[in-house]
């Protein structure tokens, strides 16, 4: 039986983006979607050209798989491997797994040679922006330091945190009350840079998250990338990360001369001829954009950029570059 690559959560926002971008990246072993869900088998797909049926996951299966995606049931599918006694490597896109022993954070651009390990941990997609900004920019001007407030959408929580930011929408121009199962705090028409108590997701943690993972990917950069300070708001918005980041560099930047440098490496640049980048704008597009580029009046060093990414096109074409080292 040919090998495969087993893509755990393909029925969520984040692993449909992983399977398409698996799908057009010729990364090689056929993509097999499977479930640890309690159901044997469902429809994951139906389309007009085809309907899909995702398998439950076996010992034959981790056995034979060339490497296992977890989008969600990251814990569940660790534990699965290890029952097994299967040496296949697992991919966390949740974290989940950060603090269990051979997890290893992933950012194949910051490293010397290829890296083998049972856990591969992909970024989350904030800290994975942040961190080829800075990059980008401290290869052009050395940066000292930086501040960010990053926008969170709705998506990066999954469906159910969309339905409810769609609702609340209804409801408020409805004059009715506000579904908070999600959020216990209404988001529509509103920025939160905390959740209520009761609330399903925690901005701390995240937040939290994003700087762990900031830490550790400017140690594996190890050519002085910074640690920025992070604040972290969730937005009212569906989909893709924006942020506004104030940097301050080593000496006098040369504004003009780091949006060419910027713009000779592929990075999708709006300069004053073009309006800024925003995170609808961003949606399908691969890295990031940057934009509303301007001096800090109040300090010769500093300037301030404006960022947007698409959360799953981030994580994704990540996830496609560890796989094609695994594979």
């Amino acid at each position: 039986m040919a090998k495969s690559v087993l893509l755990i959560g393909a029925d969520t926002l984040l692993g449909r983006e992983v399977r398409d971008r698996y799908t057009v990246g010729d990364v090689g072993p056929r993509l097999q979607s499977a479930t640890l869900e309690k159901d044997a088998a469902a429809v994951f797909a139906a389309t007009e050209d085809e309907i899909e049926v995702v398998a439950a996951v076996d010992e034959t299966m981790i056995e034979e798989a060339t490497a296992i995606v977890a989008s969600n049931f990251a814990v569940e599918a660790w534990a699965r491997i290890q029952q097994a006694d299967a040496a296949t490597p697992l991919v966390d896109l949740t974290g989940a797994l950060e603090k269990e022993a051979g997890a290893v954070l992933r950012a194949p651009a910051f490293e010397a040679t290829p890296v083998e390990a049972p856990i591969h941990l992909i970024p989350q997609a904030g800290t994975w922006l942040l961190a080829s900004f800075l990059n980008d920019l401290h290869a052009q001007a050395a940066v000292a330091r930086a501040v960010v407030t990053l926008f969170e959408p709705a998506s990066q929580s999954g469906r159910q945190a969309i339905d409810e930011l769609q609702k609340q929408t209804v409801a408020l121009l409805s004059f009715k009350p506000l579904p908070k199962e999600h959020f216990d705090a209404q988001l529509s028409f509103n920025l939160l840079p905390r959740t209520g108590e009761d609330s399903k997701i925690s901005l701390p943690e995240r937040e939290a998250r994003i700087g762990r993972e900031l830490q550790a990917l400017a140690k594996l950069h190890g050519a002085g990338l910074p640690v920025p300070s992070v604040r972290l708001v969730h937005a009212p918005t569906f989909h893709g990360y924006a942020a506004s980041v104030w940097v301050e560099f080593a000496k006098r930047p040369n504004l003009k001369a780091i949006v060419a440098k910027l713009k000779e490496e592929g990075v999708d640049v709006r300069d004053e001829s073009l309006d800024p980048p925003t995170n609808t704008g961003a949606a399908g597009q691969s890295g990031y954009a940057v934009g509303a580029i301007e001096a800090d009046r109040n300090s010769p060093t500093g300037a301030w950029f404006w960022l947007a990414a698409d959360n799953f096109r981030l994580q994704a074409d990540l996830t496609i570059e560890v796989l094609r080292e695994l594979v």
